[in-house]
């Protein structure tokens, strides 16, 4: 009689398991159809997105290069993997570049970048600008915006382009290091310059023209200009006035036994974002920018190696960071093309345009 009980008892537990399996397993599958609707009526009664704010009223037109040209005269051929202008965003995000005043501790800061850079004479002023030159070699010198902090190092190897011979360049990767370490080390650029993108340009010194010209190859350069780029915001590029070559650099040349330290010139203009402090604005469609590329009214950066026959191959949204002071960081597209070709044209609707 216990025996059969305990048959009956297995029996049953066996049965409930059974029942409780399926069960569950059934509303698995009707969470997982509930789910799967709820995604769908979210997707298709989606909220409107807010509009633009337009929070700091009409813009000042982005101003680019003066000695640039516009697309006007070009013929273009749009060959890009989508095979028309891409959709972009209707709205995108423009950040204030807050002004910087003198104060009286500018001068103060400027002679302790010049004490790091080892100058030690007393500078010549004019109004914000101080002039310093090495007494140690006259050939070396330096000027800095007081305000700012910007500054440009340089040694005139016009004059003597013997210190650009003392030593093969070993790497462009030696160069990058090199260059690093003496900004680090000598906390002399913003960490949003110094880990942005990095490139360089082989260059070789022209006893005619008495300038650096592009080199060949890494033999028969005499010195790596290194450019450093703003790390990206808001996942799209920060590009400069002439896109591949940033005013943020540096020239390094071996120069053993100088105090030098490797760099013979030396690059920095910088102008503050208020991250936190930004406005929304309509931006133009893609087409609409390919547009204004073919009717001559975007401003070609490089033509590169082109006739007037083009073919653009991409097209996107970056923000562009002059090296003229602005008061915004607006975006614009880009238009890259064939044979180095690069035009820029604002990304911001013309009504909110000045």
């Amino acid at each position: 009689m216990m025996l059969s009980n305990l048959t009956e008892i297995s029996q049953g537990v066996r049965k409930a398991a059974f029942i409780g399996a399926i069960i569950l397993f059934v509303f698995m599958i009707v969470r997982f159809v509930v789910g799967i609707g709820i995604q769908i009526y979210r997707s298709s009664n989606q909220a409107p997105p807010a509009p633009p704010d337009v929070r700091f009223g009409k813009l000042p037109r982005p101003q680019f290069l003066k000695s640039a040209k516009t697309s006007a005269g070009l013929e273009f051929t749009l060959e890009n993997i989508e095979g028309q202008p891409p959709e972009t965003t209707a709205s995108g995000k423009v950040y204030y570049m807050p002004k910087k005043y003198s104060t009286f501790e500018s001068g103060e800061m400027t002679e302790d970048l010049a004490r790091r850079l080892e100058f030690t004479q007393p500078p010549t002023i004019d109004s914000v600008y101080y002039y310093f030159e090495d007494a140690k070699d006259p050939f070396r010198t330096l000027f800095v915006d007081s305000i700012h902090q910007n500054f440009q190092l340089r040694y005139n190897y016009f004059e003597n382009p013997q210190v650009l011979k003392m030593k093969k360049i070993e790497s462009t990767e030696t160069a990058i290091t090199n260059a690093k370490e003496f900004l680090i080390y000598n906390n002399l650029i913003d960490d949003s310059v110094v880990e942005g993108k990095i490139t360089t340009n082989l260059l070789r010194f022209d006893a005619v023209s008495k300038d650096l010209q592009t080199a060949s190859s890494l033999s028969a350069a005499d010195a790596v200009r290194i450019n450093f780029f703003r790390r990206d915001l808001n996942s799209l590029k920060v590009v400069p006035d002439e896109f591949d070559l940033s005013y943020n650099y540096a020239v390094y040349s071996p120069t053993p036994g100088l105090s030098l330290q490797n760099i013979i010139e030396l690059s920095y203009i910088f102008w503050p974002i208020a991250t936190e402090e930004f406005g929304s604005y309509p931006l133009i469609t893609g087409s609409e920018a390919f547009q204004a590329l073919t009717d001559g009214r975007a401003t070609v950066i490089d033509q590169g190696k082109n006739g007037s026959q083009i073919i653009i191959r991409n097209i996107y949204h970056a923000f562009y960071d002059s090296s003229q002071p602005q008061l915004y960081l607006q975006p614009i597209f880009v238009f890259e093309g064939d044979n180095d070709f690069v035009a820029y044209y604002p990304a911001v609707i013309e009504d909110w345009l000045e």
